[in-house]
C-alpha cells in the first residue's frame, strides 16, 4: 500500500480522497499592544511632518485621514487617545525638573555647626581671684570631649578683655605678640584669618587672645570690632572664656547678648556684695534673660547655706552656686612659676573645686554630637 501523501498541492489529495483545502498565507494578527505602539508611531511621524509644516495634527481615530490644524487651534486630547511622544517627552522633562527642584528644596545646602558656648567672668572688685578662676576653668574645660561618642577634647579660647591691666598670658607664662593691637589697628572690622593669627596657642591646646603688653585705652575698642571677633571665635571653638575689664564699659553689650552664662566672682563683704549688685543690674538692662551664677571666693562651701548666705545672694540678685576655698599661698606661687593652679597643685581644694564647677557648665552645654 502506499503511503499517504500528505503534502499535496491545492486541489488534490493522494489516494483518490478527498481534497484537502489549503488557504493562503494567514494575515498577521498585532495583539493589542502592539497595534497601539504601531499606530502611535504612525501619529509621531504625522506630528513630526506637520511641524515642519507649520501645522499640527490632531490624533484621529484608526482609518482616518489626519488634518493639518494650527497649532493655536490644536484640541485637547480626549481621554484614552494616545499622546504624540514629544507631548510625553515634555511632560517627562517638566516632571523630572519638579522633582529635581522639590529634593534640592529638602536638602540643606551647607552644614553649619551650632556656635561655641561664650562664659563670661566678671569680678565685684579687683584682687579677688577672677583672672585665676578664668585660666584654670579654661584649662579643665579644655580636657572635656566633645561628647560622649567622640574623643576629640573640647577646642578653648580664653579672651583677656582687662586691656589695660590684664594678667591672662602672665599666668600661662606666654609672652603676648600684639595680637589683639593688630586686630584693632585694622581699617575696617577684622576677619576670620586675622582673628586666628592674633591667637597664641598654649602647650595644652589652649588658644589665647592676651591683653596688651601695655595698657591702651578701653576707648580704643567698639562694639561692632568686638562682635566680629567674638563671632569668628565662636564659629571655631566649642567654649569661649572671657576674662571681662573691671569698668563698665559701652563695648561689652555685643558680649552679653551672645553669652551663655556670666560667673560673678566675689566675697561676702558688705563692699563685695553692694558692687556685685550694682554692676548686675547694669549688665541686666541690655541683657535681662542672661544667667547669672555667683561664685564665692575665698571660702569653703558650707554643708547648709546660713541666713546670711541667703541675704547675700537675695542682695546680689544671683543664687550662691560656687564657692572656692582660700589658698593664697598655693595661688602666688603658682603665679610666680607662670603655672596654673590645676596643675601646681592639682589635689588642692581650690583646683577640686574648679574641676566641679567645669563639669557643671560642662553638663548645662548642648553636647556637640558632630565634630567641627
Amino acid at each position: 500500500m502506499a503511503a499517504n501523501n500528505l503534502y499535496s498541492s491545492p486541489g488534490t489529495a493522494s489516494g483518490g480522497g478527498p481534497a484537502l483545502a489549503t488557504a493562503g498565507p494567514t494575515p498577521l494578527v498585532l495583539p493589542d499592544s502592539a497595534r497601539l505602539l504601531d499606530e502611535h508611531r504612525r501619529r509621531a511621524v504625522d506630528q513630526s511632518r506637520s511641524k515642519r509644516n507649520g501645522s499640527a495634527v490632531t490624533p484621529l481615530a484608526r482609518g482616518t485621514d489626519p488634518q493639518p490644524q494650527p497649532v493655536e487651534d490644536q484640541e485637547p486630547l480626549a481621554e484614552g487617545d494616545i499622546r504624540p511622544l514629544h507631548d510625553q517627552a515634555d511632560k517627562a522633562k517638566t516632571d523630572t525638573a519638579v522633582d529635581e527642584g522639590a529634593h534640592e528644596r529638602l536638602l540643606p545646602v551647607r552644614w553649619t555647626p551650632a556656635p561655641g558656648c561664650l562664659i563670661l567672668v566678671a569680678r565685684a572688685r579687683g584682687g579677688i581671684g577672677a583672672t585665676s578662676l578664668a585660666v584654670n576653668l579654661a584649662l579643665e574645660m579644655r580636657s572635656k570631649r566633645v561628647s560622649r561618642l567622640s574623643r576629640e577634647r573640647k577646642k578653648v579660647v580664653l579672651v583677656d578683655f582687662d586691656v589695660q591691666f590684664g594678667t591672662v598670658a602672665t599666668s600661662l607664662d606666654l609672652v603676648d605678640r600684639g595680637g589683639l593691637l593688630k586686630l584693632l589697628q585694622l581699617p575696617r572690622h577684622p576677619d576670620a584669618q586675622a582673628v586666628r593669627s592674633a591667637l597664641i596657642a598654649h602647650e595644652s591646646g589652649l588658644k589665647v587672645l592676651a591683653a596688651p603688653a601695655n595698657p591702651i585705652p578701653l576707648e580704643a575698642l567698639d562694639g561692632p570690632r568686638i562682635a566680629a571677633i567674638i563671632d569668628v571665635l565662636m564659629a571655631d571653638n566649642d567654649v569661649v572664656i572671657i576674662d571681662m575689664p573691671p569698668a563698665l564699659v559701652t563695648w561689652i553689650e555685643p558680649l552679653l547678648s551672645r553669652a551663655t552664662r556670666l560667673l560673678m566672682v566675689t566675697n561676702l563683704a558688705v563692699t563685695s556684695v553692694t558692687s556685685a549688685r550694682r554692676m548686675l543690674n547694669i549688665l541686666r538692662e541690655d541683657a535681662p534673660n542672661l544667667v547669672v551664677e555667683s561664685v564665692v571666693s575665698r571660702e569653703h562651701k558650707p554643708i547648709f547655706q546660713s541666713k546670711l548666705h541667703r541675704q547675700a545672694a537675695d542682695a546680689i540678685g544671683a543664687p550662691l552656686s560656687y564657692w572656692l576655698p582660700d589658698e593664697a599661698r598655693n595661688a602666688r606661687l603658682a603665679l610666680d612659676r607662670g603655672e596654673p593652679m590645676i596643675t601646681f597643685a592639682p589635689r588642692s581644694a581650690w583646683s577640686r573645686a574648679v574641676r566641679r564647677i567645669a563639669q557643671s557648665l560642662d553638663r548645662a552645654m548642648p553636647q556637640q554630637e558632630m565634630q567641627r
